[in-house]
């Protein structure tokens, strides 16, 4: 079982601790990025072309960190940086 024992209240937790509503727009936009991200992971395992590969493999990196900038807050982003993530 993978629990993290911070309860549930519809929240979940950003970078730096703060929390946020399940339903803010910001969750939505990391998983959304996260769905695109798994599709270019598997278009890169299918293909044939190195090339290619490799582009996709450049746009998945680019991927993740924007993930991590949509994962904190503004106020966290210069911290966020700070901290080497960007």
């Amino acid at each position: 079982s993978i629990v993290t024992k911070t309860g549930d209240a519809g929240t979940t937790a950003l970078m730096y601790g703060r929390r946020v509503s399940k339903c803010h727009p910001r969750v939505e936009a990391v998983g959304s990025v996260d769905e695109l991200n798994a599709a270019l992971g598997l278009a890169r395992a299918l293909s044939n072309d190195p090339a290619s590969r490799e582009r996709l493999e450049q746009i998945q990196r680019g991927l993740v960190s924007l993930m991590g900038e949509l994962a904190t807050h503004p106020d966290d982003l210069d911290r966020y940086r700070r901290d080497g993530f960007f």
